[in-house]
C-alpha cells in the first residue's frame, strides 16, 4: 500500500494574544499532522484553541497575536513567521499560499462573501489572482464548472447573481467551490455547517468528502459538533485549555474514549443506542487562558483528578499504535497493573 505523503506537520505550536488583560496563552504545544486524502477533526469546547490554531497556520492571527514558538511544516516548507527574514517576507509568502494551496471554509459564507459582486466574479478572482497566465475566457470557464462541480444547478445562470439571491446551503457551496479553486493540498474546514438546516448540513457534508477524496486534498475540520466529525472525519484530536488531550481515529475516539474531557463531552450527547439515558453536562467552566494551570487543564472540572493533576501537564502516552491521551490515570493505570503482575 502506497504510503500517504504528509501535507501539514505542526510542532509545538505556541500561540499567545497580548490583551489589556494581560497575555492570553490561547494554544500551548500543539503537535499534529494530517496527510493527503485524509480527513482530520479538531474537537473542543469554544475557546479550546481550535480555530486560533488554524488561524496560526494560514497566517490570519490578529494584530495582537503572535506565534510565540514552533514549527508549521506545510508541503516540506516551514511557514512558521521564524522562518522568514522578516515579517514583509513573510506576508508576501502567505499571500501566495492562501487560496492557493491552501485554503479555508469560514463558518458564516455571508461573511466571506463580498455582497456587491456577483459570485462568477468573485470565483474568477480567485482564479486570476493565482493565475495570471490565464485568459478571463479561460477563467469563466473554470467559474462554471467549479459551481457545477458544487452541485449549483444552472451555473452558466447563476455566476450572474449576487450572494444575497443564493439560500445558505448554496453560498456555502460558492465558498467550497472558492476554497477548491486553485486545487488545494490543504482544505482547513472552521464549523462549515453551523449556520444550515439539518438536511443541507448532510449535503455539505457530502460534498466536503467527495472532493477531498477527488482531489486527494488533505481536510481540516474544525467543530464542536461530534455529530458531523463522527460521520466524516478519519482522525479526531480534542482539544481543551489550549492543548490537544486525546488524539485517535474515530473509531476509537467514540468507543474507547480514554481522556475524562472525551468521556464527558460524549455523555453531553444523545444516543439512539442509549435508550432513556439522561444527558450528563460536564461541570464548570474551561480554565482562564490568562492565567492557564501549571497541570491538566481539565482538573477542576475532573471528578477523578489527583494531586498530581494539578501540580503538573501530563505527556501524551499511547493507547494503541493510532490512539493517545494526556491523562495521569493512565500513569496510575500502568503502575496498577505492573504491581499486580509484578
Amino acid at each position: 500500500m502506497e504510503q500517504r505523503k504528509t501535507v501539514l506537520e505542526v510542532k509545538n505550536l505556541k500561540v499567545e494574544f497580548k490583551t489589556d488583560q494581560g497575555t492570553v496563552y490561547a494554544v500551548r504545544d500543539v503537535s499534529f499532522d494530517v496527510k493527503e486524502g485524509e480527513i482530520l477533526g479538531i474537537v473542543g469546547e469554544s475557546g479550546s484553541g481550535k480555530s486560533v490554531s488554524m488561524l496560526a497556520v494560514m497566517g490570519l492571527l490578529a494584530d495582537n497575536g503572535r506565534i510565540a514558538d514552533g514549527d508549521i511544516i506545510f508541503n516540506g516548507e516551514n511557514i512558521a513567521l521564524k522562518g522568514f527574514a522578516d515579517g514583509k517576507a513573510y506576508e508576501k509568502r502567505m499571500r501566495e499560499i492562501r487560496g492557493n494551496t491552501m485554503a479555508m471554509i469560514f463558518q458564516d459564507p455571508m461573511t466571506f462573501l463580498n455582497p456587491v459582486l456577483t459570485v462568477g466574479q468573485q470565483l474568477r478572482e480567485v482564479i486570476l489572482n493565482h493565475n495570471p497566465d490565464i485568459g478571463k475566457a479561460e477563467a469563466n470557464r473554470r467559474t462554471v464548472e467549479l459551481m457545477h462541480r458544487v452541485g449549483i444547478p444552472a451555473p452558466e445562470t447563476r455566476i450572474h447573481q449576487y450572494p444575497f439571491e443564493f439560500s445558505g446551503g448554496m453560498r456555502q457551496r460558492v465558498v467550497i467551490a472558492i476554497a477548491l479553486a486553485n486545487r488545494p493540498k490543504l482544505i482547513i474546514a472552521d464549523e462549515p455547517t453551523t449556520a444550515l438546516d439539518v438536511t443541507i448540513q448532510a449535503q455539505v457534508l457530502d460534498l466536503i468528502r467527495e472532493m477531498s477524496v477527488q482531489t486527494n486534498a488533505a481536510v481540516i475540520m474544525i467543530s464542536h459538533d461530534l455529530g458531523v466529525v463522527a460521520n466524516l472525519c478519519d482522525r479526531i484530536n480534542m482539544m481543551y485549555g489550549g492543548k490537544i488531550v486525546e488524539t485517535g481515529c474515530a473509531h476509537e475516539i467514540f468507543h474507547e474514549p480514554n481522556h475524562p474531557y472525551t468521556e464527558g463531552l460524549l455523555k453531553c450527547v444523545n444516543n439512539p443506542e442509549d435508550d432513556g439515558r439522561e444527558l450528563t453536562p460536564i461541570p464548570g467552566s474551561p480554565p482562564d487562558m490568562l492565567k492557564p494551570p501549571a497541570g491538566c487543564p481539565f482538573v477542576d472540572r475532573c471528578d477523578r483528578a489527583m494531586r498530581i493533576c494539578k501540580a503538573q501537564m501530563p505527556l501524551a502516552t499511547e493507547c494503541s499504535d493510532t490512539h493517545s491521551s494526556a491523562c495521569w490515570l493512565n500513569e496510575k493505570k500502568r503502575r496498577e497493573e505492573a504491581e499486580l503482575h509484578g
